[in-house]
């Protein structure tokens, strides 16, 4: 049986963006488990006993893994790659100053480190989520991990700023590279909901968030024992670390039957070429002229002409995506209205997230004074706190009403907003920057578990890797708009007089608009309509002799169904 097979998740119809009866396989599943349980015995005392044990199971581990040690082992692997991008993002906030003392560089460079990344990321990830799925997901996987810790290693011997910030853009390819494919096989090895699912996605949703401040917190530790070269060579040697641990890691779990390379790369005619030309154009104009808007000026030529010339392009590439059979974006996904609002809310309170954890560190360095390593230990408190929620996020996932999650997630964000805005240069730590690190890291952590699971539900197994492109594409976006328009912000009130005689109010404006973001989420968040997600389908076997129905497996949202056995 071919691992796609094994593992297919439901169909959806392009018509409604609805799944298409996902308890069907599930009866299948459980009609040979049931055959299986009473062909040796005639006692339904025996197969009874078999049906409470998988009533009870936590879920079976998937057959793609040798081991739960593999599994638990490969759950790691995906969270670290899509770490990738946010893990450099918080080594570039917590450099900010020392490389900008050493290589000369002025406030709009600076904050092109991570904006280069995410804007060559963003512009190829949909390209190379179809490509994953069409080729060989654990090979894209492994050449991105190792792309990373190549490419890191050449910016720790930068010797000019554009050096530096020509191959941290670079770097956006491998990060976007390792990302389709870790999410692809996550979603296609856990094609069946439960329990165990829930957990390995709990996992898997913490890279983003947690990358950023695990990027933020060991990076500010190498640069203080060293200097800021040094964040990137132990970025180097991690990510070659689990270059190699991803020989192992990683199982096999593609969408085609075993067959030689010139074989497999046939499937490249489906590849939708002039899509990827004109995602790449769109989105990296579009993005470029944000970033360069605050520092050239909202009203140069040349950011007018990228903005208009990107959302064009990106127009087009909606066109041209109605008429190509194989899409890099399927667009009858946005048909679904649950995944229209997920996509918004998380976009919301990606940029509430990213723009206050950047700006904090940068008010920590500034205006505090604080030493890299300093940072670091204030911020370890979103280290621990995003463990934590993701290990509840774990656990509630299938119990608790996950429009009620993603609503906690965008109020929690919003709080931590409205704290940052009320902080002063002589605030306590622990009655604002604490709480607000807390309920931050809460809401991202949250809500990027509910979106997790839901989009990759949206479609197929065959296109998982391009469903994990799709969400991410939005979250890299969304990471460039909001450093765009809070830079915009943040330069603006500094040039005022006001600012000059009171250096706290460019933070206060910054955080404010931080506010607006997290308050449009909370105002969306509640139209999402979802019950809970991860639970197993529920079947109820006939018993001929006991003529009553039997529960096989626990779930809400999916009706039972009746499935005639004989267990003779």
């Amino acid at each position: 049986m071919s691992s796609r097979q094994a593992g297919e998740s439901p169909e959806k119809g392009p018509e409604t963006g609805s799944l298409n009866s996902p308890r069907d396989s599930a009866m299948e599943m459980d009609e040979e488990n049931l055959a299986s349980a009473g062909a040796g015995s005639d006692n339904k005392e025996a197969g009874m006993s078999k049906l409470k044990r998988i009533k009870t199971s936590f879920g079976d581990r998937p057959e793609c893994f040798k081991s739960t040690f593999q599994e638990i082992a490969f759950v790691l692997q995906a969270t670290v790659a899509t770490a990738s991008s946010a893990f450099l993002a918080g080594t570039a906030l917590i450099i900010t100053v020392p490389v900008s003392m050493d290589l000369n560089m002025t406030q709009g460079q600076i904050s092109w480190i991570s904006a280069s990344t995410s804007l060559v990321a963003g512009a190829f990830q949909l390209a190379l989520g179809q490509l994953a799925d069409l080729t060989d997901r654990k090979a894209m996987l492994i050449t991105g991990m190792a792309g990373f810790s190549l490419f890191s290693l050449v910016v720790a011997f930068a010797q000019n700023p554009f050096w530096l910030l020509i191959v941290c853009g670079v770097l956006g390819i491998p990060a976007a590279m390792v990302v389709p494919p870790a999410i692809g096989i996550l979603g296609a090895a856990y094609a069946t909901p439960s329990k165990r699912k829930n957990a390995a996605f709990s996992s898997f949703s913490a890279g983003n968030p947690l990358g950023f401040v695990f990027g933020t917190i060991l990076c500010g530790v190498a640069t203080q024992l060293f200097n800021w070269r040094a964040a990137f060579i132990l970025l180097a040697i991690i990510w070659a670390a689990f270059t190699g641990f991803a020989f192992w890691a990683v199982p096999n779990v593609e969408t085609f039957e075993k067959a030689p390379l010139r074989e497999r790369l046939g499937a490249l005619k489906q590849f939708d070429y002039l899509g990827t030309v004109l995602t790449i154009l769109g989105t990296g104009m579009f993005t470029a002229g944000l970033t360069l808007g605050p520092q050239d000026g909202w009203s140069a030529a040349h950011v007018i002409a990228l903005i208009v010339v990107g959302i064009l392009l990106l127009v087009a590439f909606v066109f041209w995506e109605k008429v190509f059979p194989t899409p890099l974006m399927p667009l009858y996904i946005w048909k679904d209205r649950n995944f229209r609002l997920i996509i918004i809310v998380i976009v919301l309170g990606n940029m509430s997230f990213q723009a206050t954890g950047f700006w904090i560190a940068f008010f920590m360095q500034q205006v505090q004074q604080l030493s890299t390593l300093n940072v670091a230990v204030r911020l370890l408190p979103m280290a621990i706190a995003g463990l934590l929620w993701n290990v509840l996020a774990g656990q509630i996932l299938h119990r608790v009403n996950n429009t009620l999650l993603m609503v906690f997630g965008a109020v929690s964000y919003l709080g931590a907003t409205i704290l940052f805005s009320f902080m002063s240069a002589d605030s306590s730590y622990w009655a604002f920057v604490f709480p607000a690190l807390v309920l931050n890291v809460a809401g991202a952590d949250l809500q990027f578990n509910v979106a997790n699971m839901y989009v990759l539900q949206s479609l197929p197994s065959h296109q998982q890797s391009l469903a994990g492109g799709i969400f991410n594409v939005f979250v890299r976006l969304s990471n460039t708009v909001a450093l765009g328009i809070t830079t915009a912000i943040f330069s603006s009130v500094e040039a005022t007089p006001a600012s000059l005689a009171d250096p706290m109010l460019r933070y206060t404006r910054t955080f404010q608009t931080t506010i607006a973001l997290a308050a449009a989420g909370v105002v969306v968040s509640p139209f999402i309509k979802l019950g809970t997600q991860g639970n197993a389908p529920k079947v109820e076997v006939c018993d001929e002799k006991l003529k009553e129905p039997v529960d096989v497996m626990e779930t809400t949202g999916i009706p039972s169904q009746p499935v005639e056995t004989d267990l003779k």
